[in-house]
C-alpha cells in the first residue's frame, strides 16, 4: 500500500520580510549545520526522485508567495521516513526560502512536521542533489544503532580591524581559550588546541549551555549559546569568533558648559581626521546630560568631534568639531586605545552649533 505524506516549508529557517516590492523580499535564515547536526534537528530525512512539481491552487492569498507541492519516489529512508511516495510543499524560491526541485532528479530531502501543513524543508535545510551529498550520505549510512552521548565541537578564530582600515580580517585561531558546557547532570571545560579547535564528547541528551571565558581586552558579549541535544548520536557545530575592543566615553557641552543632549559625536581614525573617511564609522548621539560612549572600538588611535563623516551623496550639516572643541584637525586631542581600554577622553565644547 502506499503511503503519501505532507510536507510544507519553514523548519529551522527565520524568514527576513523586507517592508519592500515583493521581488525585493529577501530570505534569511539560520544554516542547519553539518550533517551530524542537521539530521536531528530534522524530523524525517530521506533520499528520493522527484516524480511532480506543482503549483498549490489558492496558497498565493494567504501570503506573499506561492507554495509548490513536490512529489517524490522515496528511494532511501534515514530518519524517521515513510515509503512510497511522499508530497513535498515549498515556497516557490523568490525570497521565500523555499527549494526549487527539479522533475526526475534525485534529492536528500531533510524535512520538519509543521502542523497542520506536515512535514517543510526549503533552502535553509541541508536538502540538496543526491550528487552533492556525499559527506551526508557517509554519515547517514554510519548511524549506530545505539550511542553514549553527543558531540558538541567548534572553533574559535580572532576577527581584527585596524579603525583606519575598511574591513577586518580573519586573524586566525586561538590557542588556550576555555570553553564551558553545563547541562542539568554535567559540567565541562575544554581548551581550544593550536589550531583554534575544541571538542566535548558524551554529552547527554537535552538543553545544554556553552559560554567562552574571553580573555582580558575581547568583547565578552554574544559568548554564549543555548543548544538542545535531541539524540545520543548527534552533534552540534558551535563556533565563536572573538574581537579585541575598547571603550571611550567622554561629554559635550555648549559654550556655557551646559550639557547638550542628542549631539551625534563621531569616532575616527587620527591618521584620517580631516579627510573623507570610509563609510564603516558609526557614530553615537549624546543622553539627556551630553554623555556619550562607543563601546565596542577596535583598539587604535582616534579622535572624536561631530560632523566628522558623511553619508555617500549626503553633505555635512556643519563645519567639523573636533573634542576639545577645535576645528582644525592637527589640532584635535588624539586617544590612543588599547584593547580593554575604558577611556574618558573628556569634554568637547561647541561654541555654535
Amino acid at each position: 500500500m502506499t503511503s503519501r505524506w505532507r510536507v510544507m516549508i519553514a523548519g529551522a529557517a527565520v524568514l527576513l520580510l523586507l517592508p519592500l516590492a515583493e521581488e525585493a523580499l529577501a530570505c534569511s535564515c539560520v544554516q542547519s549545520g553539518p550533517p551530524c547536526q542537521a539530521a536531528w534537528t530534522s524530523d524525517v530525512v530521506f533520499s528520493g526522485s522527484v516524480r511532480a512539481v506543482e503549483r498549490i491552487e489558492g496558497s498565493a492569498a494567504d501570503s506573499l508567495f506561492e507554495r509548490i507541492r513536490v512529489t517524490f519516489d522515496v528511494e532511501q529512508g534515514y530518519i524517521n521516513a515513510p515509503s512510497g511516495v511522499v508530497e513535498v510543499a515549498t515556497g516557490s524560491g523568490s525570497g521565500d526560502c523555499g527549494y526549487r526541485f527539479t522533475v526526475g532528479k534525485r534529492y536528500l530531502v531533510y524535512a520538519w512536521k509543521r502542523a497542520p501543513s506536515g512535514l517543510t524543508t526549503g533552502i535553509c535545510s541541508r536538502t540538496r542533489p543526491i550528487e552533492e551529498a556525499g559527506e551526508d550520505l557517509k554519515y547517514l549510512r554510519s548511524i549506530p544503532a545505539k550511542a553514549t552521548g553527543a558531540r558538541v565541537y567548534g572553533r574559535v578564530n580572532e576577527w581584527r580591524r585596524d579603525p583606519a582600515e575598511e574591513r577586518g580580517v580573519d586573524y586566525g585561531p586561538l590557542e588556550g581559550i576555555r570553553i564551558n558546557l553545563q547541562s542539568p547532570t554535567m559540567q565541562r571545560d575544554v581548551l581550544t588546541d593550536g589550531n583554534g579547535r575544541f571538542e566535548l564528547t558524551n554529552v547527554p541528551v537535552g538543553k545544554t549551555t556553552i559560554s567562552l571565558l574571553a580573555p582580558f581586552g575581547f568583547d565578552a558579549r554574544h559568548i554564549t549559546y543555548e543548544i538542545d541535544i535531541t539524540d545520543p548520536r548527534a552533534c552540534s557545530l558551535q563556533d565563536f569568533t572573538l574581537t579585541l575592543r575598547a571603550t571611550a566615553s567622554g561629554t559635550v557641552v555648549d559654550a556655557s558648559g551646559r550639557p547638550l543632549a542628542g549631539v551625534q559625536v563621531d569616532a575616527v581614525a587620527a591618521e584620517l581626521a580631516g579627510f573623507d573617511p570610509p563609510p564603516y564609522q558609526y557614530p553615537v548621539k549624546t543622553n539627556e546630560r551630553g554623555r556619550f560612549e562607543f563601546d565596542s572600538l577596535p583598539p587604535g588611535s582616534y579622535v572624536f568631534g561631530i560632523h566628522l563623516t558623511k553619508s555617500p551623496g549626503i553633505p555635512r550639516s556643519g563645519a567639523s568639531v573636533f573634542l576639545p572643541g577645535v576645528t582644525a584637525a592637527k589640532d584635535a586631542s588624539v586617544f590612543e586605545l588599547k584593547p580593554g581600554d575604558e577611556a574618558v577622553v573628556g569634554v568637547l565644547k561647541l561654541t555654535s552649533r
